[in-house]
């Protein structure tokens, strides 16, 4: 009987021995655990398309060079032919189209019969619109400086009325322009007397 409870003894203390001590662990802090979430497998939506937003309407410096010839009708005189070099800058709204507006000035000078002539120093501002290639503009202003030449006397003017009206195409920096002006020409030294121009201009553009 001893011998019995004796082995029975021992082989509890092996067992014992050879199992190791179970320690109670406190879960530890700052890990989260994985977030699972349940899908049905398809793809999210794609977000919806975007569009471009239009642009804003800017407006747009220019220079214009031009030069310009036609038939001129001044008082008193029969009808002559006038020339014309000048050069403006401009504004325009959203490059090449909306509203249009600067200023010119340069050099004319007409002549007739071969006997009358006279020149003047133009300076005009112009408002206009300009749709694509077409273009229309309308100004007003005056000859800083004007002479003329009729009958053997000589008028000299400053600051005498000019009005100005072009009508044409604009071709990417070219513009192929019908251009009518109309002026009244006081002066010192000779009789005053108006005038009217028609024509065509060609001009050089930076837009």
């Amino acid at each position: 009987m001893r011998s019995r409870l004796t082995a029975l003894g021992l082989l509890v203390a092996s067992n014992a021995a050879a199992t190791p001590p179970v320690i109670d662990r406190e879960p530890e802090l700052g890990r989260a655990a994985p977030l699972v979430i349940a899908t049905d497998g398809q793809p999210p939506p794609s977000p919806p398309p975007s569009w471009p937003r239009p642009e804003p309407r800017r407006w747009h410096q220019g220079v214009a060079l031009g030069v310009g010839f036609g038939a001129a009708f001044v008082e008193g005189v029969e009808q002559g032919y006038w020339a014309r070099v000048d050069a403006g800058a401009y504004d325009i709204q959203h490059r090449r189209r909306g509203f249009i507006g600067g200023m010119l000035t340069g050099l004319e000078g007409w002549r007739a019969n071969g006997e009358a002539w006279g020149a003047s120093l133009p300076l005009i501002l112009f408002l206009g619109i300009q749709s694509d290639a077409f273009f229309s503009t309308l100004g007003g202003g005056f000859d800083v400086v004007l002479v003329d030449r009729v009958e053997q006397a000589t008028g000299y003017g400053f600051f005498a009325p000019e009005a100005d009206l072009k009508l044409g195409f604009d071709l990417e920096g070219v513009r192929f322009l019908a251009n009518a002006r109309a002026g009244y020409h006081w002066q010192l030294g000779a009789d005053d007397r108006g005038s009217l121009r028609f024509g065509g201009e060609i001009q050089l553009t930076t837009d």
